[in-house]
Parts: C-alpha cells; sequence; structure tokens
C-alpha cells in the first residue's frame, strides 16, 4: 500500500507544563534526557540520541499536549504532504523562516485537523547533534510514540488510515483502541487510540525506545527513589511484544520505556490483529495500569 507522503518519525512532542523547573528535574533526572536549550520564552527542549530535541517543555498556566512534529523523509516528501492536505481543504500553513531555525528545522508546515482538532507539524531536516549525550542514564534506541484518550476511536482511527497515513497494525474488539504505524516507519505503533467515555480528550503517554532490559530495571528503581508513581509495568504488550514500564512525571504526564517492539516491512506485513480486549489477556506479564488519576491526565490542546 502506498500513500501520498512517506514519514521517517515522531520528530517531537510540545508538551505545556504548569512548572517547568519540576518537569524539567523529572526529564532529566529520572526519565534520562538532554537538556539541549532554552530559548526566549522559556520553553526547553530535550533530546535523546542525535536530534536537536525530541521533547520540548513550555511553561504554560495549563498542561497539555500542544503539538506533533512528523519528520517526512525528504524535501520532495514534505512538498507533497502539503499539496495532500491543500487538496482536502486542511488548510496546511508554512511556519516562518524565523520560527524554523529558532526550531532546528530546515523547513515545516502545520495544520489542524479537523477530527481531534489538534495541530500537526510535518517537517524535513532536523539539526544533528554529533557530540555524544551527557546524560548517560538511560542508552535511547531513538523510537518514539504517543498515546491519547478520545471519544471516538473507530472514527480518529480511520481518519488517520485515510488522510494522515498510518497503517493499523492491531486494534482490540469492540474498536476501542487501535495501534498505528505511520507509514513506511517499521515500529508496530507511532500513535495508540484509546476510547474514553468522556468527551475531552486527553494524552495518555509519550514512549521512548531504549536499548535493553537494564535500561527498564533501572528506570523503575529510579521512579522509587524520585517518589514518582508507577501507572503501568513492568510488563509486556501482547500486540507489540515490547516490554515497559509506565511512570506519571509532573502534571500527570505519563512516561515510558518501551523494549522490543515488533517491526514491520515496508511491503507485504501482516494484517491487523483484532485482539482480545479480556482484561485478563491486556498483558502478558500481568500488570494492571493504574487509572487512580485518568480524568486529571493532560489534555489535548485544541486549536482554534
Amino acid at each position: 500500500m502506498t500513500f501520498s507522503f512517506r514519514h521517517k518519525r515522531l520528530g517531537y512532542l510540545l508538551l505545556e507544563v504548569s512548572d517547568i523547573e519540576q518537569s524539567t528535574q523529572f526529564a532529566t533526572d529520572v526519565f534520562g534526557l538532554d537538556l539541549v536549550t532554552e530559548d526566549k520564552d522559556g520553553a526547553r527542549y530535550f533530546r535523546a540520541g542525535a536530534s536537536h530535541h525530541d521533547i520540548i517543555l513550555a511553561p504554560a498556566q495549563r498542561p497539555s499536549l500542544a503539538r506533533s512534529s512528523w519528520e517526512l523523509e525528504s524535501s520532495a516528501e514534505l512538498e507533497a504532504a502539503f499539496g495532500h492536505f491543500e487538496s482536502r481543504g486542511f488548510q496546511p500553513l508554512w511556519v516562518s523562516d524565523a520560527d524554523c531555525a529558532a526550531l532546528k528545522l530546515d523547513r515545516a508546515f502545520r495544520m489542524i485537523d479537523p477530527v481531534l482538532s489538534g495541530t500537526w507539524e510535518f517537517f524535513a531536516g532536523m539539526t544533528t547533534i554529533p557530540s555524544p549525550r551527557k546524560n548517560m542514564l538511560t542508552q535511547f534506541q531513538g523510537g518514539k510514540h504517543f498515546g491519547l484518550f478520545v471519544p471516538d476511536c473507530p472514527t480518529a482511527t480511520d481518519f488517520l488510515v485515510k488522510e494522515m497515513g498510518f497503517l493499523v497494525s492491531d486494534y482490540f474488539e469492540g474498536n476501542r483502541l487501535s495501534l498505528l504505524r505511520a507509514w513506511p516507519n517499521p515500529n508496530h505503533h507511532s500513535v495508540a487510540l484509546i476510547e474514553t467515555r468522556s468527551s475531552i480528550k486527553r494524552m495518555h503517554h509519550v514512549a521512548f525506545m531504549v536499548n535493553e532490559i537494564d535500561d527498564i530495571g533501572r528506570l523503575f528503581n529510579r521512579a522509587q527513589r524520585f517518589d514518582a508513581q508507577i501507572q503501568f509495568g513492568i510488563g509486556r504488550h501482547p500486540t507489540s511484544g515490547s516490554i515497559h514500564l509506565y511512570i506519571y512525571g509532573p502534571d500527570y504526564f505519563v512516561w515510558e520505556y518501551t523494549l522490543g517492539m515488533e517491526q514491520f516491512p515496508e511491503a507485504g506485513a501482516r494484517e491487523a490483529r483484532r485482539m482480545s480486549s479480556a482484561p485478563e489477556d491486556f498483558d502478558l506479564w500481568g500488570a494492571i495500569p493504574d487509572a487512580t488519576h485518568k480524568d486529571e491526565l493532560p489534555e489535548l490542546k485544541v486549536a482554534r
């Protein structure tokens, strides 16, 4: 299957936080990211690998997932994506040269999707930092994904497949959870959609792939030392096969380490599986996710 444009990876997420100092300490001392720089508005940039940044934390009154940003394979793919969204009436707009320079991007555009009303950014080319990371708490592999609570999982899934260039890797019976990959990126999923009875769209988690099981074990113990509550795990997903650990950060953002995700070929990949939604089948190791703070998770910032 082919689409109008080709993704390379999830580039970065912009998270708005209520306490930038507390969130910075968590990102560096608990999660293991490098603090790269701070801009004039107080936003701080963090990296897990060679790309200039993987997360931006920006101070705000209300915590939210403000933007997801996706790297495409080339400038030609960026032009193709712009034309695709323009033809669909989504009104994409090019990011100014000054803003691209501040974000260490070559070229980029943004659009607001008509289903989730979230802001999506697409770019080609982010500055590479060749020097090794200073923070060696964890050896990150490079892949990332995020999850959202949405009021209508089938509709959101259908939109990502038909308009945004995603493919479903697995879904749960009842169509209340779907795992989608940004084609042709091989990772089992780049976005997870989980249906909720609330009309409020919330961020479920952000995940970083790590190199070895020791990274997950060390995070488990660091979380306890820093009084960071475990949200889910240590466990193993029956879908992607990943070993996982989710922990709460400040503002009830949920951060995950994941290891061993299934990889898909560009062509000839298996069909999406309809997975059991029985509680005993949700985790291969019997881990149970905490739902105590479900209504306190940060919202998806709805663009107007």
